[in-house]
């Protein structure tokens, strides 16, 4: 598979799902939808919703610098950039379920989607890392 189609394909699905998470979130605003204002964290969602924009726009930097110098263009770090662009934004959306996926303690689920979270991180870290490496190195 070609991680810049890859990127450049999950980036631009991250973007739908962000925008109709947006258009969802107009419905407690509006007055007939009033009363599902109360079931839902709208800041966390907010979050979630931002946290998603923003990791499609670093995907499609990262598939525009590997279409541009193909030399970096690597699958793994695609992989790696697809995965964090999804799970990276999972703690702002579980913690509108009352599930407090910053943190690395409580019962067995909060771990779990903590040590997720955690390696969402790792995975995006790991893969601008090298990324960046790659591109200071060409010349």
């Amino acid at each position: 598979m070609n991680p810049v189609h890859l990127l450049a394909c999950n980036a631009s699905l991250q973007v739908l799902v962000s925008s109709l998470l947006g258009t969802l979130m107009l419905i407690p605003l509006q007055p007939w939808g009033k009363r599902f204002a109360s079931q839902l964290n709208m800041k966390s969602l907010l979050a979630t919703h931002m946290d998603w924009y923003m990791l499609a726009f670093m995907q499609f930097g990262a598939a525009f610098i590997m279409d541009r110098w193909p030399s970096t263009a690597s699958l793994e770090l695609a992989i790696l950039l697809v995965f964090g662009g999804w799970t990276n934004a999972l703690p702002y959306l579980l913690r509108g379920f009352g599930i407090n996926a910053f943190v690395m303690g409580g019962g067995l689920l909060q771990r779990v989607c903590a040590g997720i979270a955690g390696i969402s991180v790792i995975a995006i870290i790991v893969a601008w890392t090298v990324l960046a490496w790659q591109m200071l190195h060409l010349t």
